[in-house]
């Protein structure tokens, strides 16, 4: 097997990167234009790997370099990497796990395609990794990293709301009476008195960062900001869908889902305070408009994410166990 190591900042990110992710028709999340964006803004060392077995694309991954120093400086050197720290191989906007394989890969070969990206991965490198953090793996994907002696680690579990409904009517009806009342009126409202966007493939790159920036910072989160760039590279790009809220064309709340055909997978969020122009529970709304078009798109599911599980339970979301797992060199 050959693997390559990326760092986009530095690195061209190999064309057939692109052919497999559209031939496996994987979320727009992997698209490398948008990952590069990523690398750029981020406070952590970014590195992409590609696996080829006979010349063919066997296995993508992402992830990122933490340690210490914990975060890079505002000039740091691009590709430059911490003292000593660990390779976090999470996919870098999403909930979801930092490897994918060929739909056809047998098992037995995906073994061998870890085990290959984990040897590049440490030649690469080399002192400042004391090896691979695999973050949010999913119980399927348990049994190939998780070998040996390898500790597993309970996280924070991913939240999936599965389509059983034929409409909205048949969603709300499902609800506890309380909450059916309350929902209905938040989303009767949201529509009133703003122009919604629902499954929109495009929104406004500027606006959308500085929204998701002002977010992070509401919540006390010290990640870098995306840049408008991600934004705007994923414009069009099939399967990205936007949901929000706009007065005229001020955009006052955003979530950013990727529609694989079967699920949609929501990532990046964005909404403002209500003392900053805002409104109330436009948030809500937007959970609401995601499961519209999950119904109306008959689609399986919709993932949530991860955080304030108790509150997506309230909307008939169950909790997917998700778990980390070291693997020291």
């Amino acid at each position: 097997m050959q693997v390559e190591i990326i760092d986009p900042t530095v690195q061209p990110v190999p064309a057939d990167w692109e052919l497999f992710r559209k031939q496996e028709g994987l979320i727009a999340a992997w698209q490398a234009d948008a990952l590069t964006a990523v690398a750029w803004c981020s406070t952590r060392p970014v590195r992409l790997g590609i696996v080829r077995d006979g010349g063919q694309v066997a296995a993508l991954f992402s992830g990122e370099v933490t340690g210490l120093p914990p975060r890079r400086g505002r000039y740091a050197e691009p590709g430059a990497l911490p003292l000593t720290g660990w390779f976090n191989c999470r996919m870098l906007i999403g909930f979801t796990s930092g490897f994918v394989f060929a739909a056809e890969l047998p098992e037995p070969d995906r073994v061998a395609v870890l085990a290959a990206f984990e040897k590049a991965l440490r030649r690469r490198l080399g002192r400042h990794c004391l090896g691979i953090l695999y973050r949010q793996v999913t119980a399927d994907m348990l049994p190939l990293v998780a070998r040996r002696s390898r500790p597993r680690i309970t996280t924070a579990p991913n939240t999936l709301l599965r389509n059983r409904w034929p409409d909205m009517d048949a969603y709300f009806a499902d609800l506890p009476r309380d909450r059916r009342r309350r929902l209905r009126k938040i989303h009767a409202e949201a529509a009133e008195g703003t122009r919604v966007l629902a499954g929109a493939g495009e929104i406004d790159p500027v606006q959308a960062a500085a929204l998701a920036q002002a977010t992070l910072r509401k919540h006390g989160s010290s990640d870098a900001p995306l840049p408008a760039r991600y934004f705007h590279v994923l414009s069009g790009e099939e399967g990205v869908r936007y949901f929000g809220h706009l007065d005229e064309d001020r955009l006052l709340s955003f979530d950013l889902a990727f529609d694989d055909g079967r699920r949609l997978v929501t990532t990046v969020t964005g909404s403002l305070e209500v003392r900053d122009g805002g409104r109330r529970n436009l948030y809500f709304d937007l959970y609401l408009r995601e499961i519209d078009y999950m119904i109306g798109h008959g689609r399986e599911g919709c993932e949530f994410g991860k955080g304030m599980a108790e509150l997506k339970q309230r909307f008939g979301c169950e909790l997917i166990p998700q778990t980390a797992v070291p693997a020291a060199w």
